[in-house]
Formats: structure tokens, sequence, C-alpha cells
């Protein structure tokens, strides 16, 4: 007899009641226990079937006298090591949290953050184990996989070397995973390499290295989780720091007690530079970093790799050990790509190494004056500036080794990875805008050890206060009618356009009137939705749409044409006719963006936010895809997120059009975090000029 309840293994039960831990949703508890009542009932059935065929003249077997049982620690060695952590941490603290000091809230946090990375794995753990006894019918389902895979008869397996190259097409779905991911089989967990996906023709290929080959028929789930041995490692070396009071990691300690960074020459609580936040000014408060951090924040367009850039350079010549660090690869090339040029126009000599890896051609910086190391051996202690990861600088060879570590798109970095990484400097600048996108976790985390370190040092704050870090506040991007929406609603009205962005706009030429009081309708005569700048909410009804809307698609398209025959105007005062690289056209999901790739001309950017963020172009369109709440296919955080939605229309440099269902202006909100994430939408309809969001209504 089938199990009748959505939890069909022990697996699944597990992420089930994750997934309620988070957000306490009684169905999923109610799920649970319907799939626990299923096992005790299916046992009880089993122990009557049993006794039925027993035998009753067979004597049951007699207890043995009780002996007296040995009591012995069954406990895992790193749970012993961690009881032993949670004595010394905060052992000896109050039971009341409201009566703890700055120093016992430090401790308690660097106790949470231990066992950070294990709480991280263990729903990627779980989530792998259950989708082993999915169908192929879920794992399509599940944004996570890729399910559903075929050979591709046109390209047979291939041997190379040791490994077979196999090549797959897949049904259309949504996915999260992308070119450069480890895979598993996920009906065995069996590691694939890495994948190389075409999601235009839907085309997967796999550089397998197996003793047997791959079935005709497969579904593919993320890799297992990344081995984090050293940032462990790490958050221990600060735990023992705190427990035995040596100070070795003054830095990270000021970072755990949001202290106010300490900078030669300036009083604490002073501001640290004006509100301009001039170059020169944000130089000297680097050089005078004292043994503490500074986070130096960058809204959309506002110069943060620019600046960034212009400090290293500045402590490259002052005879500083620069280490730079970020989340991905892709975000330390941009950066060092910045440091290079500003190097090379200064006539700054340097020493330098990017940490790469073998087999991954995306790890390999292309550089003048910074070499690729494939081991970290290969590092030398006069290599002035280092440049990886987490997995790179947690080490402990390269413990305080550094001046001053340089951390880009620190909004992205776990505050417990910072801290691990941290360990190797003994100055931190976190570069980064916790407004835009966040860091990915799957964990449960208690208290802050689950945020980011900016999340954390702006303890629910969206903007930096000046005498706490630095906050670029000139945006080179946007003209001044979206900059203001975004200031307004997202940095509390602390962002200015630069004097020149007012020059970026559309030049159209005026509507004709046509036959019967309508407008002609030439190629050349503008969408009547356009203005020359600022944000326009375009209305489309659908109904029915989840992850993928046609209607959409198709007025996107006549959007699209239109615009390819208008001019726009850049902050230069330059003229230039509007083409595929001016239009940005984003989606939520990738249905929609497949679908908007086989709508819109060959070539057209699009993409999700996470694609585009740093990018920029004159117009940019927003395509929300869902119809109404009703088919929400996840909770309302993801679609209205105002971190993703302030990514998107932040790429605009003249006008950004939000294409969405009007339903979606009327979404019924459960708590004051939903009802300001759904006001965000409506805030973008209101300065549309948009009627009220009940005219929509049918």
């Amino acid at each position: 007899e089938k199990r009748a309840g959505e939890v069909k293994s022990a697996g699944a039960s597990i992420v089930y009641y994750e997934r309620w831990k988070e957000t306490g949703e009684a169905q999923l508890l109610a799920d649970i226990r319907a799939y626990n009542e299923d096992d005790c009932r299916s046992t009880w059935q089993l122990r009557e079937w049993l006794l039925g065929l027993r035998p009753p003249q067979l004597p049951w077997a007699e207890r043995s006298e009780a002996q007296e049982e040995t009591v012995t620690d069954t406990r895992k060695p790193w749970e012993i090591e961690l009881e032993a952590y949670r004595q010394a941490l905060i052992g000896h603290l109050p039971e009341d949290p409201a009566a703890w000091s700055v120093a016992d809230r430090v401790h308690d946090l660097a106790y949470q953050l231990l066992d950070f990375h294990r709480r991280e794995a263990k729903p990627q753990w779980w989530a792998m184990f259950a989708r082993m006894e999915m169908s192929e019918e879920a794992l399509l389902e599940d944004s996570e996989c890729l399910g559903g895979l075929v050979w591709d008869a046109a390209n047979p397996p291939v041997p190379d070397k040791r490994s077979v190259i196999y090549t797959y097409l897949y049904p259309e779905q949504e996915t999260k995973l992308k070119t450069g991911d480890a895979v598993t089989n996920a009906a065995t967990g069996e590691p694939l390499g890495e994948l190389s996906l075409d999601e235009d023709a839907r085309r997967v290929v796999l550089r397998v290295v197996a003793k047997r080959p791959q079935p005709e028929t497969l579904s593919i789930g993320p890799g297992s989780p990344f081995s984090t041995i050293d940032q462990q490692a790490a958050l221990r070396r600060v735990a023992d720091s705190l427990i035995s009071g040596d100070r070795r990691y003054p830095a990270l300690e000021s970072i755990l007690g949001r202290k106010l960074p300490n900078i030669h020459g300036r009083a604490a609580g002073e501001r640290i530079v004006s509100e301009a936040a001039n170059l020169p000014e944000i130089i000297e408060a680097a050089a005078q970093l004292d043994h503490s951090h500074l986070f130096i924040q960058g809204p959309p367009g506002a110069g943060k790799t620019w600046t960034g850039s212009r400090l290293i350079v500045d402590l490259l010549k002052r005879g500083q050990r620069i280490a730079v660090a970020s989340n991905s690869h892709k975000a330390i090339h941009n950066l060092l790509s910045a440091v290079e040029k500003v190097a090379l126009e200064d006539g700054v000599e340097f020493k330098g190494v990017k940490k790469a890896s073998r087999g991954n051609a995306d790890s390999h910086f292309d550089g003048a004056l910074i070499r690729n190391e494939e081991s970290a051996d290969g590092i030398v202690e006069d290599d002035q500036l280092v440049a990886g990861t987490a997995w790179l600088f947690s080490k402990p060879e390269f413990d305080q080794t550094f001046d001053t570590l340089f951390v880009d798109e620190a909004g992205q970095v776990a505050l417990a990875n910072l801290l691990a990484l941290g360990t190797c400097a003994r100055n931190l600048i976190l570069l980064g805008d916790p407004m835009q996108l966040g860091q990915p976790t799957q964990g449960v985390h208690p208290g802050h050890s689950g945020a980011s370190g900016l999340e954390y040092l702006l303890d629910g704050r969206a903007t930096v206060a000046p005498e706490r870090g630095i906050f670029l506040p000139t945006s080179w991007r946007m003209a001044p009618a979206v900059c203001q929406f975004i200031s307004d609603a997202v940095y509390d009205g602390r962002l200015h356009p630069e004097a020149d962005n007012a020059n970026q706009r559309l030049l159209l030429p005026p509507l004709q009137k046509g036959g019967r009081g309508g407008f002609s309708k030439g190629k050349n005569v503008p969408d009547p939705i356009l203005p020359e700048s600022g944000i326009r909410f375009l209305p489309v009804t659908h109904a029915g749409n989840s992850q993928k809307s046609p209607d959409e698609a198709a007025r996107i398209r006549a959007l699209y044409d239109n615009l390819l025959h208008q001019h726009f105007i850049d902050r230069h005062g330059k003229k230039h006719r509007i083409g595929i690289d001016d239009i940005l056209v984003v989606a939520p999901y990738n249905m929609q963006v497949n679908l908007l790739r086989q709508t819109l001309p060959a070539g057209a950017r699009v993409g999700t936010v996470d694609k585009f963020q740093g990018q920029e172009a004159p117009v940019v369109i927003v395509s929300m895809a869902t119809s109404s709440e009703d088919t929400l296919p996840r909770d309302i955080g993801f679609l209205f997120s105002k971190n993703r939605l302030n990514v998107a229309i932040s790429r605009a440099q003249c006008l950004a059009i939000v294409v969405a269902s009007p339903d979606l202006l009327t979404v019924k909100c459960n708590t004051v975090e939903q009802m300001a994430l759904v006001n965000l939408l409506c805030w973008v309809a209101g300065e549309a000029g948009c009627p009220p969001a009940s005219s929509y209504l049918q």
C-alpha cells in the first residue's frame, strides 16, 4: 500500500522538518505527523502479521537477568569538541540574555558560528538523499535539479582521455543549475563532474570519470557540499583567541562586537569621511585603519570597484601586503582587472598571484601583473597581492600574513566565512551592498549566525551610519528619476545622481494623431508607455501563469521592437540608436527567461538579476511572469524581493519598465514584512503614475 501523504521518505521528512523550523507553516508539521503515523501503523501491522505466522507451541525467549549497564559516551568527536567550546565560551553566562554584556554576546555568536558549516550542509545532504527516492515527474518540478535527460542522438558518448563526454537533451523546466556546477546522478548520488549547460538548445554536456557507462536517461541534481575543513578550523582559532583573551584577531573582534572602526587621527564616533565621500578622504581612512574593519557600502553605479581598486593600489604603494577575496572567481577577477588598470596607468609595479583551480578555466585570471597558481604552495612571501576565496585564506599558513584584506561583494559572504578568511589579515575592508543580491543560505541558523557579514554590521538598517563606515552617495549610472526612486525606496534618500546623468534620456518623436482620434502606428512612433526617462509600470492582465507568461512575453516583444526604432542620449550628450545591447530584459524565473529568449530577437540580453548584477543598459524591462497570489511558485519573499527588484531597476541608465499582472498589486499578506515587499511593487506602480491597484481588478 502506497503512502497517501506528501512526505514519501525519511529523507523527505527531514527536509520538511527543516522547512517547518524556518517557516512555521503548520501544514508541513501535519505532513510529517501523517508520515510518522503511517510508519507506526505499518510497524504495528507487521508485528501482528508476524505473530499470526508464529507457531503457538514455540516458546518465548526469556529475559536475561538485568546486568549492570556501562554508560558509554556515544557522542561523535565533533559533538564532544563543540560541547567543550560551549562550556568555555558561554557556560558561565547568565541564563537571561538581557543581562549579557557586549563581550558575552560576542562569545555567544562565536559559539553559534562554530557549527555554521555543518548546519549549512545538512539540508544539502538530506535533499540529496530525498531526491534518490523521487520520481522523474517530481524531479522535473524541483528547480534544484534537471529531470528527464535523454541521450542526444546527434552527439553519442565520446571517450576523452580517462573521461567520457555525454550529451543529453532535457525538457523545458526551471532550474538553478548552471554551467560550471558540480552535479550528481539524482537517483544514485554518483558524482558526474562539472555541468556544461546550453539553455537555448536545452542541452547538457557531462564529462564523467566513471568505470561504468551512464544510462540513456537520467536526472541530475546538485553536487555534494564542498569540504569546509579549513574554514571550520579557522573559526576554532578565532574562538580559541576569544577564550584565551590573547587578542590575536582584533579586526574580527571589531566585527563581532559591531565596534566603530579604529582609525588613526579620528576620535571614536566622528564621521569617517564627509558626506560627499571624496576619494582622497577614503584613501586616507583606509591607510590609517588600525587593526580594525572598514565597511564601504556601494549602491548601484556608485563606483565601488572604481574606489576599491584605487585603495588597493595606494596601499600597495605604501608597502602593504594585500589579500583580495570574494565568494566567486568572477567578482575577484572584476576587481583585479580594475586594480591592474589603475596600477598600469599610475606606473605601479607589484608581484601578484591569483589562486586558481586545475581544470576550472573560469578560476584563471588573465592579467599582465598577476599570475595564476593552481597550488597554494606556489604562493610565496614576496607576493604583494594575493587573490582567492575563503578556501585559500582560511588555511593556517596564511594566518595574519597580510596587512589588509579586501572582501568584494561582502554582502554575499556569510559572517562565518568572513571571519574564517579574515584570520589572514590585520585589517579588513569590506566592499559591498547588502541591499542588492544577498548570500544564499540553506541551513537554519540561530541568532545572527546565518547572516552575511554586512547584514550583521547594519543590524537591520538600510545604509551604514557615517561614523560606522563609508556610504558612496553618487550614482554614475541612473537618470535622476530612476535614481530618486531607488534612493527613496531602498537607501534612506542618501543616493544622488551625478550631474551628467540628467542628460540620459530617450529621444522620442512626438506622438502623431491618427484618424478617428487615435495615434498613428508607424514603426518610428514611440509606444505610448515610453517616457524619456524614469520608471513605468505596464499592467498586462493574465491568469493561471506561475513561472512564465506568454501574454507578458508578447507585450514585451512589441515594446522591444518599438524601442529598436528609437534613440537615446548618453551622459555626455551624444545621440545613439537603440540596439539589442542597449536593452536588458530581466525575469525572476528561468522558464520566463527561456520564453523571452524564444520570443525576442536573437542576441537579446535576457536573464535573471543574478546574471546582470554589475551590468547596465539605457533601458531595462522587468517581467514578473506570475499572474496572482494563487499561482505563486514560491513564497512572496522571492518574487517581491526588495533586493532583487532593486538590482533589476537600478540597471537602467534612462528607463525601467516593470511588466506585471495587476493582480500582483493586491496580493494578500500575512505579515508586516510581506506587506512591505508587496508595497514596493505598488510604489513602482505609483511612481509611474498608474491608477490605483483596485482599478485593475476585473
